[in-house]
């Protein structure tokens, strides 16, 4: 398991680790070090120390600082330089320690730094002149066919069937960090859709949904008609797509369409006026506890689940009667 220090001047570390936590949750082996005015490189060093100290021996660890040269790189610099296993990375953003984060499980030290030094520069995006990856508007629906082979004029058989609908979430932010760095990645998908009828309206919410989703996909925003009738499309029979959407009563219209949906996570709900806590991240309303309950009696699992990587948690009838508005 490799160990992340995070170091910089003041208290940017701190905060930094922080907002990952908003994303990507509490690590256990994530370590912060501030460096304060008045301290020095001595300073620096021992902090550093006294975490190594607390690792089991020969830990791999790997320092993530603000800029090369300066104080929190030195020190670390003179701490690698008498431990293997250890490296240091400069430049730390948001976008790079979220990405250790979620790659840190199965990658070795050299891989991470890769991986840092990489997400590090292709982070960096602007508004006015976005990625030469042009992303495209929409899937063309065509008019539902039957399900099953078909025969084609040559007797060869034509695609059938819909597509697989590698995880269905509810998150009323759609495409954001913890998609494009966490559960595109775990379900192993080719395409996002993201659903709603107001944002696929919004032509400046739909363009930055669509800049911000992951380079390597495709994405899309259409409403919950359109995701209807592109589930029933045989052209996309068989591609991995994830799906979100911003309510579950999208995911009842959905169902009612004939989307074939076994299990819903529940990712994130922010807080309206009269809403309920369920978790730090999900907070409902009079009508989206109806929604979860008819998805329920419809025998489809609910679970909330930030990320990938922590626990699920199921969301039962049980806690849904317990709410009291």
């Amino acid at each position: 398991m490799t160990h992340i220090i995070v170091a910089t001047h003041g208290k940017f570390s701190e905060e930094i680790v922080n907002s990952a936590a908003m994303v990507y949750g509490e690590d256990e082996n994530t370590h912060v070090v501030t460096f304060l005015p008045g301290e020095g490189g001595e300073h620096l060093v021992e902090k550093y120390n006294a975490i190594i100290a607390t690792l089991p021996e020969n830990e791999p660890v790997l320092f993530l600082v603000d800029l090369f040269g300066g104080s929190p790189y030195n020190a670390a610099a003179r701490v690698a330089a008498e431990r293997d296993n250890t490296d240091i990375v400069t430049g730390i953003s948001l976008p790079m320690l979220l990405e250790v984060l979620d790659a840190k499980d199965g990658s070795s030290l050299p891989e991470l730094v890769e991986t840092a030094k990489e997400v590090g520069v292709a982070a960096v995006k602007s508004f006015r002149q976005p990625s030469e990856e042009a992303k495209p508007a929409a899937p063309a629906p065509e008019p539902t066919k039957p399900a099953g082979p078909v025969k084609t004029s040559q007797n060869s058989t034509a695609l059938s069937g819909n597509m697989n609908i590698s995880l269905l979430r509810i998150d009323d932010r759609l495409i954001h960090g913890q998609v494009a760095t966490s559960w595109a990645k775990a379900v192993k998908c080719e395409a996002i859709f993201a659903i709603s009828d107001e944002v696929a309206e919004d032509a400046l919410r739909r363009e930055l949904l669509l800049q911000i989703a992951p380079a390597h996909l495709k994405a899309y925003v259409i409403p919950v008609e359109k995701a209807i009738k592109v589930y029933h499309n045989p052209k996309y029979a068989g591609k991995n797509i994830l799906w979100l959407v911003t309510k579950p009563a999208d995911v009842v219209r959905l169902v009612e369409g004939g989307v074939k949906i076994d299990k819903v996570n529940v990712g994130g709900m922010t807080y309206k006026d009269g809403n309920k806590q369920l978790s730090d991240a999900v907070t409902v309303g009079k009508a989206d506890v109806e929604a979860f309950k008819k998805l329920l009696d419809l025998g489809i699992n609910l679970s909330m689940q930030k990320v990938a990587s922590n626990p699920r948690v199921e969301l039962t009838r049980q806690k849904l009667d317990a709410i009291q508005f």
